[in-house]
C-alpha cells in the first residue's frame, strides 16, 4: 500500500493522463473510450489480485518489491490500451531499452497527434526521474495470452481483446 503523499501523486498523474487525451483532439467516442481505459487501468494497478495475476508468473514473491502502484505495468498497459483503441497505425508501441539506467520502459506514441502517452510515467517521476522519451524506438506490438499483456487483460476481463488477439 502506498503512502498518502504517493497516493495523491498517483491520482494527479491519472488526471494528467486524462488531460493528455483531451489535448489529442480525438473524436468523441475514441476520446471517451481512452479516458475510460485510463481510469480502469490506473484503478486496476492498485488491486492486489490484478498485480498477482499480472506479475506472479514472472516474478513470484519479488512482485512484492514494487513500492508504487504503476510499477511494472508499462508494457502490459501500453499494449492492451493500444489494442483496445484500434492498434496500429494510430498507436505505436515505443521502447526504451535497458541501456537507460532505469529501463527498460514501454509507452505509446499517438501517431496522428504525435503525442506521447505513458500510462505509467509516474512510476519514475514520483521519485524525480525524468523519462527520456527521445530514446524510445518503435517496436512490434504483440499480444500473447501467456505473456504479461495477456495476463493483465485477463485480470481486467478484457475478453474482447483476448478473443481478437489469440494468435498463439
Amino acid at each position: 500500500m502506498m503512502k498518502p503523499d504517493k497516493e495523491k501523486y498517483f491520482e494527479k498523474a491519472t488526471q494528467d493522463l486524462l488531460a493528455t487525451i483531451e489535448k489529442m483532439k480525438l473524436d468523441k467516442f475514441p476520446r471517451l473510450r481512452a479516458q475510460n481505459l485510463i481510469i480502469n487501468f490506473r484503478d486496476s494497478f492498485k488491486l492486489p489480485e490484478v498485480k498477482f495475476e499480472t506479475f506472479w508468473a514472472d516474478l513470484g514473491e519479488d512482485m512484492n518489491n514494487f513500492n508504487y502502484d504503476s510499477d511494472g505495468f508499462c508494457r502490459a498497459a501500453s499494449v492492451d490500451f493500444a489494442l483496445m483503441m484500434g492498434g496500429e497505425p494510430d498507436w505505436k508501441l515505443m521502447y526504451i531499452n535497458k541501456l537507460w539506467t532505469y529501463g527498460p520502459h514501454h509507452y505509446l506514441l499517438h501517431v496522428p497527434s504525435k503525442t506521447v502517452l505513458d500510462l505509467t510515467y509516474d512510476q519514475y517521476t514520483n521519485t524525480g526521474i525524468s523519462v527520456p522519451y527521445w530514446l524510445g524506438k518503435p517496436i512490434k506490438m504483440e499480444f500473447k495470452e501467456k505473456d504479461i499483456e495477456g495476463r493483465f487483460a485477463k485480470a481486467l476481463q478484457l475478453t474482447t481483446l483476448l478473443e481478437n488477439n489469440q494468435k498463439d
